[in-house]
């Protein structure tokens, strides 16, 4: 399945990105259900197991617990998984055919790099909002694909920073629009699954749901960080190159 890598629109990334989750559901899905899914449905489940009804105190305290439980998991599993969705969307999204098991592999590679790239961003975005909340704002901009480059390019810290501050340049409004959606899409999929009665059956489909927009999220942002590339460093043309020199290599060693 040969996907368009050049410099897109939203509309673009947007439909690229369904295409790569429609196209490749089982492989995908994989990853998140035997990670995510699985983990936000029991943690869900206790949840429910733990609150009275009437009782102010027994919510907080679940709230408390989900809390503390999932910045665990998230620090622990969460950059893993984080790590290998990005290498399974991208190599997807190239063409270039891979497994549950290589994508997690992968991502055991690079999981101390994208760790340390990830909390060094937080802690420039945390600090720019207590600075003045708007230089916050601006390095979330500059920063939203450093965890990508810390990925896909084997850079990281403020090196994956200062790289996605380049790629970003001049695509903030894309990037704006397109956090926006997806923000909107994943609002309106959980709001819904929060109208299903019977609060146990509630907390899994809220986990499923999630565990399926948080891979179309990777999808958007994976197309979006090559669609920057093309811009910036046309990245493209590069593509178009190696497949090029990859058909004259075949017909050169194929039999007369």
């Amino acid at each position: 399945m040969q996907y368009q890598i050049k410099q897109l629109g939203l509309g673009g990334i947007l439909d690229q990105a369904i295409s790569l989750l429609r196209n490749h559901f089982g492989l995908l899905f994989g990853i998140v259900g035997l990670t995510i899914i699985p983990f936000t449905a029991i943690l869900g489940l206790v949840q429910v197991s733990m609150i009275v009804p009437g009782d102010l105190q027994s919510i907080q305290y679940a709230q408390i617990v989900a809390t503390v439980a999932g910045g665990i998991f998230g620090l622990l599993v969460g950059t893993l998984v984080n790590a290998a969705m990005i290498h399974a969307v991208a190599s997807l999204y190239l063409s270039r055919p891979t497994t549950i098991g290589q994508c997690f592999s992968q991502g055991a590679r690079r999981y101390l790099a994208l760790l340390g790239t990830s909390l060094l961003m937080a802690l420039a975005i945390m600090g720019g909002m207590i600075l003045c909340i708007i230089p916050g704002i601006i390095f979330a901009f500059w920063f939203m694909l450093a965890q990508h480059v810390a990925v896909l390019e084997g850079i990281s810290g403020s090196a994956a920073l200062g790289r996605s501050k380049v790629l970003m340049k001049g695509n903030y409004g894309t990037g704006f629009a397109l956090g926006l959606i997806v923000g909107v899409i994943n609002f309106c999929i959980v709001m819904a699954a929060n109208f299903i009665p019977q609060p146990h059956a509630q907390a899994v489909a809220i986990a499923v749901v999630q565990g399926i927009t948080t891979l179309f999220a990777t999808c958007a942002v994976v197309v979006f960080y090559f669609s920057c590339r093309c811009k910036v460093e046309n990245f493209d043309l590069q593509v178009l190159a190696d497949a090029v020199g990859a058909d004259a290599s075949a017909a050169a060693q194929s039999p007369a």
